[in-house]
């Protein structure tokens, strides 16, 4: 009677043993009937929101530029988003190659697409690298507010003296920290390159130059 059980329970065990088996490869069968993209559906969707602050020189001044940037996160480390920034301190801007009734000043802006692919984004410290692609445009404008002590001030010249429109592309490298899970401050350089301007007395490369830069973004992550 012990002998026929122990063949039954070993015939048993077999049985199961073989079905697991076959259930495994039609499992890994299907798997491999799945067509395979290069690009995969993302893990995870985040986003960001940040104030961005720039300085820089124009004209050989230092100017400082303010704006905003969002968009989504793919997977923690893929940036995709659009960013705008301004000339926040034009008063001190002002255009010393035209000689006029009144003095002229730099205002301008410009935006656009922004990429960044950043590295270790889970660690406290991580590496991003930042690109914008866009427009924008600049101007020579006798506007003063406030008569910003111009002692030529006068309201009935309030104009653009001249303007142009122009492409920019900006690279960048960022240090990032994260301060919170929602909280993050990015501290980093880039280089603005926007060729072809079009404006009396000024060269073409006269945007181009190097940026400082510090973000403050908050979002998911």
């Amino acid at each position: 009677m012990k002998k026929h059980t122990l063949i039954f329970v070993t015939i048993l065990i077999s049985i199961v043993a073989q079905a697991q088996n076959e259930t495994g490869l039609k499992q890994t069968g299907d798997e491999s009937q799945e067509i395979q993209t290069l690009m995969k559906k993302p893990d995870r969707i985040g986003w960001w929101v940040s104030g961005d602050f720039t300085w820089t020189k124009i004209d050989e001044k230092n100017a400082f530029l303010g704006g905003l940037s969002g968009g989504m996160i793919i997977n923690h480390s893929i940036s995709i988003g659009l960013a705008g920034y301004g000339i926040m301190n034009s008063q001190n801007l002002q255009y010393e190659k035209i000689k006029d009734t009144v003095d002229v000043y730099i205002y301008g802006g410009y935006g656009g697409l922004k990429l960044e692919y950043r590295l270790n984004p889970l660690k406290k410290i991580n590496i991003a690298f930042p690109l914008l692609i866009g427009g924008g445009g600049i101007a020579l404008s006798t506007y003063n507010r406030d008569g910003w002590n111009n002692t030529h001030y006068n309201q009935d010249y309030n104009n653009t003296y001249a303007w142009d429109s122009f492409f920019v592309i900006e690279p960048g490298v960022a240090l990032g920290v994260n301060l919170q899970k929602f909280m993050r401050i990015d501290i980093g350089t880039s280089y603005r390159y926007a060729p072809g301007i079009d404006l009396p007395n000024a060269s073409d490369d006269f945007l181009n130059g190097f940026n400082a830069n510090v973000s403050l973004k908050f979002g998911s992550f």
